[in-house]
């Protein structure tokens, strides 16, 4: 009876060893999954300003489609998470004008693209919004960009054009908090 219990132990050993190493497996794969893609297809941000208000809130928990740009261009209205050329951090704006639009920016908070009085309906509608008058040239490979909250947004207004290449997606849509969830 002992050499059968050495074997039945043996046996349930290697089942326990078995069970043990299918849930190792299982758990490495879901963690290279994630990786995978968040480095490549998306990724969640934290909106760290209130540039975009009311549009995305401080702290909203976003989606950024990283493969937008790969298989796509950036159009005029895309909300867009970019790294900033100035700080050292992302940020998330919208695309006013594209390469080789001239942009004209009023006093009376008016903005022309192209001589066309650009239409936002998306700002609020309760914001008096004043510009320093200015005109750019959006250069090649590059956008104009601007927050939502116009009054309070570091944006190409101040520190000019941003590269296509430093965009690294396009806002999806909000997770968190789920009252706002959507796009």
């Amino acid at each position: 009876m002992p050499v059968e219990k050495k074997n039945s132990d043996k046996k349930i050993n290697r089942k326990i060893f078995r069970e043990f190493l299918v849930y190792a497996i299982i758990i490495l794969i879901a963690v290279a999954s994630a990786a995978l893609i968040r480095t490549f297809f998306f990724e969640p941000f934290i909106v760290p300003t209130p540039s975009m208000e009311p549009t995305l809130k401080v702290g909203d928990r976003v989606i950024i489609n990283k493969l937008a740009y790969k298989f796509g261009s950036v159009k005029r209205g895309d909300i867009i998470a970019f790294y900033s050329p100035v700080e050292k951090k992302c940020l998330t704006k919208r695309v006013i004008a594209l390469e080789g639009d001239e942009i004209t920016l009023t006093d009376d908070g008016e903005i022309f693209v192209n001589g066309e009085k650009l239409i936002e309906n998306y700002l609020p509608a309760d914001q008096k919004i004043s510009y320093p008058e200015q005109t750019v040239i959006v250069g090649e490979n590059e956008v104009f960009v601007m927050g939502d909250n116009r009054n309070n947004s570091f944006d190409s207004r101040f520190f000019g054009t941003i590269s296509e290449d430093d965009i690294f997606g396009k806002f999806l849509l909000i997770y968190w908090p789920p009252s706002r969830w959507g796009s």
